[in-house]
């Protein structure tokens, strides 16, 4: 009897062709990178180990981390000949990614997909505009298992014979088992007479992961890790780690609770441990980010994992985000000593109307007191605003502006409102016809303005972007704060690194 090989799965970090760099956060909505950040693709880390303990061969391509050129990523595919490609992509950054996938597609004729928070908003609707043969909607660990499942035992027929269309015809057919899946039917005949839309099927919603531990740790050793940085971190690479999943809270223009559900499920924390020990003995990685929407939600469960980082042989550095309702000072001294370096907040309005209108759910006084403590407890903070929401005035912005100035955190930066597929916030905006732009290359958080909420037009709210930035960094306490905290030459020079690139683009919004 003849044994097929195994099959090899591709997943892609798409190339910007425009020689932009694009922050992809694990789960999120995707923004250009402000401070020359490089993300870790921890993401398609866990697919790819997925396809590796069903026995397949898994490959990812970072063009991101290793900038490439299209020509290059053609001839990587054509040498490594994958039987899937899976792409990661974002709503900002869709059409660049669709544009290199059509590319590859038509080089290579490999089937083709897309992974991620756009795709898991308007599964459908991506397949229709991009071309794609298939998509994974929101958790996609199992999902890709099975889809490699049921495609390996179809090559154990005659189907390798096949030629490569009808090949793919046939794989096309078996994806209608699987769940969380959308893809694309096999053409008919009469195609013609066909609309696309009628061609492209959504199976039914796939369980989010229940036991987290289940899922082993992401793949790295197909990442660049050493090619990952933050400024944050010096010349230090990083990883990111994903120790929970799920958010409660249904704030308006956030789709965390899309993509990862509402149910909070933690790792626990022996196998997170496990996770650090191999960053450090198999990578040599110390610095680490918590990529969770709140790591301090669960305070029993965050206690323990702080108490535990506090006795590592090795301890670490680390980064988290959290809400200013779930902090208190004893929480932030476990965290100072168990290795925090920074704690990132959505404060995201100075005006309590503005908050409540987004079911944020937090008061000023939560946010002055959270930074406050965090201060205290000298860990540094980062505060996130968002200019433009449903409501937003000129005089609300100058409030927030205010706000900001006044609490003092160690860093901030401040969003212009985006209607992201699959938030609230974007269904409020096509009932009322809020959207200004349908070009998905628009919805991009540092400069780009496609929501008109309130009584500031798309130019006032650029402007305002850019004077809130330079009225909180470019002030002589500031600046004298920032050379202050200095930690050494690899600080300094990543620190001018992020402001020169920071002041770019302030220059280039004023524009």
């Amino acid at each position: 009897m003849t044994t097929t090989p195994p099959l090899r799965i591709l997943f892609l970090n798409p190339p910007d062709l425009e020689g932009e760099i694009y922050m992809k956060e694990v789960g999120r909505c995707g923004r250009r990178a402000v401070g020359g950040e490089v993300w870790p693709q921890t993401g398609l880390a866990y697919l790819a180990a997925m396809v590796e303990r069903e026995g397949h061969v898994a490959h990812i391509i970072d063009a991101m981390a290793e900038p490439c050129s299209l020509e290059d990523l053609e001839e990587d595919v054509h040498e490594w000949k994958p039987d899937l490609v899976i792409a990661n992509s974002a709503t900002p950054t869709i059409h660049n990614d669709s544009v290199v996938m059509q590319h590859i597609a038509r080089a290579s004729g490999v089937l083709w997909g897309f992974v991620g928070p756009h795709v898991s908003a308007l599964p459908v609707e991506t397949l229709r505009e991009s071309g794609a043969d298939f998509g994974l909607v929101n958790e996609a660990e199992e999902t890709v298992s099975e889809l490699v499942r049921v495609i390996a035992h179809l090559m154990n027929s005659d189907v390798v014979a096949l030629e490569p269309k009808e090949k793919a015809d046939r794989v096309r057919e078996v994806m209608k088992d699987v769940r969380g899946l959308v893809w694309r039917l096999p053409e008919h005949p009469d195609a013609e007479s066909q609309h696309p839309h009628d061609r492209i099927a959504l199976n039914p919603e796939r369980p989010s992961v229940a036991d987290l531990d289940s899922l082993p740790l992401p793949a790295r050793h197909l990442l660049p890790n050493r090619a990952y940085r933050l400024p944050f971190f010096g010349r230090h690479p990083f990883a990111t780690i994903i120790p929970s999943r799920g958010c409660p809270w249904r704030c308006t223009f956030c789709r965390a609770g899309k993509v990862w559900g509402r149910k909070i499920r933690v790792r626990s924390v022996s196998n997170v441990l496990a996770e650090i020990e191999s960053l450090q003995r198999d990578f040599g990685i110390r610095h680490v980010a918590f990529m969770t929407d709140s790591l301090t939600l669960d305070r029993a469960w965050a206690n323990e994992l702080f108490d535990a980082l506090s006795r590592l042989a090795k301890p670490i550095e680390w980064v988290c985000n959290s809400r200013v309702d779930v902090v208190d000072r004893e929480m932030l001294d476990k965290m100072k000593r168990a290795g925090c370096r920074m704690i990132s907040y959505g404060l995201e309005s100075g005006s309590q109307e503005i908050l409540d209108r987004t079911e944020k759910r937090i008061t000023l006084e939560q946010s002055e007191n959270a930074i406050r403590l965090t201060r205290e407890a000298r860990i540094p903070s980062m505060a996130y605003f968002i200019l433009g929401l449903p409501g937003e005035t000129r005089e609300t912005v100058e409030q927030t502006i205010a706000f900001a100035r006044r609490l003092e955190p160690d860093y901030v930066n401040f969003h212009i409102a985006t209607p992201f597929p699959g938030t609230a916030l974007y269904e409020q905006a096509l009932a009322h016809g809020w959207l200004t732009s349908d070009d998905w290359r628009d919805y991009e958080e540092e400069g780009s303005v496609v929501l008109q909420a309130g009584e500031l037009t798309a130019s006032e709210l650029k402007q305002a972007q850019s004077r809130a930035m330079r009225s909180f960094y470019l002030r002589p306490s500031r600046l004298l704060r920032e050379i202050l905290g200095l930690r050494g030459w690899g600080d300094l020079s990543a620190r001018v690194r992020a402001g020169l690139r920071m002041l770019a683009t302030l220059r280039s919004e004023r524009r």
